[in-house]
């Protein structure tokens, strides 16, 4: 196991190295100026202030040497300044990636705490009025776009019922966790849908093996037989879709941390993009994709847990 770590963390390397060439390569291309739209609300400048202050940032630089010169820095863990609030980038990602995880992690845990027992019932009462309304369930939670669901929650439980914020972050604990809910269900409906139809599918498949009809024909209870017997060998499917979907629910914080004012590292790219701050949009990209590298290491791992007869050399 160690040595299969050890070689997934050094193919690491290469795939990351390839995301952040293409991202500073991509955003480089985007029209505007970061110096021009810095200061589009201060004094105007005169072209030689604007190249002075270029040649500082070292955006005159050819793009090959600005990116030998960020990789450098980031080797040496320098992730540089970003161009528009002049602080360190790596500050500024500290200060946001918490929150972005306390989001990703809530939205997550959201949805396997409703979409794994509906989708398990589901499976248990095949072809009754049960199974019907569960996978129009999931039928709902995968055609739906969860920005359009997150703003008629906002509507909802924030305009017309006032239960909860719809925007910003509480500072109490309290307030905290009330920001946290409409945000955190919009964001889970990514994979709501998904995993119960998974559920229901992997469950199914399982019931359906000779060692659950064995166990029944010996006089085993119902209730042990599908949650002890059957239930661990079915969530290895749904790991691998909600590890799969990692990516696809950090994208969604992308959208989500814009539309409820949530302060993650999501919002921060949003707005570095539109500032043309291209360090603060490259290492978010770098740390996004570290997370989801890292997750799909530990979602293997975590497969020896559930079921031992899997080994990694």
């Amino acid at each position: 196991m160690k040595k299969y770590i050890i070689r997934r963390l050094i193919l690491m390397i290469p795939l990351v190295f390839g995301v952040t060439t293409l991202t500073f390569a991509l955003i480089h291309l985007i029209p505007g100026d970061p110096v021009e739209l810095m200061m589009s609300n201060a004094r105007q400048l005169t072209q030689e202030e604007i190249e002075r202050i270029r040649d500082k940032l070292g955006l005159n630089d050819p793009l090959p040497l600005q990116y030998v010169r960020y990789l450098t820095n980031l080797l040496q863990g320098d992730m540089g300044i970003s161009v528009r609030s002049r602080s360190p980038v790596s500050y500024e990602i500290a200060q946001r990636l918490p929150d972005t995880i306390i989001l990703a992690v809530s939205s997550i845990m959201l949805a396997l705490v409703f979409a794994l027992p509906i989708g398990i019932l589901s499976a248990l009462k095949r072809g009754t009025w049960v199974d019907t309304a569960a996978m129009t369930f999931a039928l709902f939670g995968v055609s739906i776009p969860a920005f359009w669901f997150g703003i008629m929650l906002m509507l909802i439980f924030g305009l017309y019922l006032d239960w909860l914020p719809t925007v910003g972050q509480g500072k109490t604990p309290i307030e905290f966790t009330r920001s946290l809910i409409l945000p955190s269900v919009t964001l889970s409906l990514i994979l709501l849908g998904l995993v119960t139809r998974v559920a229901r599918s992997s469950m199914l498949e399982v019931l359906s093996l000779d060692y659950v009809r064995t166990a029944h024909a010996k006089g085993m209870g119902a209730r042990r037989v599908n949650f002890r017997h059957a239930l661990p060998n079915a969530l290895i499917p749904i790991l691998t879709i909600v590890s799969g979907q990692f990516a696809t629910l950090l994208g969604g914080t992308v959208v989500i941390e814009k539309v409820f004012g949530w302060p993650g590292i999501g919002r921060l790219a949003v707005d570095a993009i539109f500032a043309r701050d291209y360090l603060i949009v490259t290492n978010t990209v770098l740390v996004f994709a570290t997370m989801v590298i890292l997750v799909n290491l530990a979602t293997d791992i975590l497969y020896t847990y559930i079921d031992p007869r899997i080994r990694f050399q």
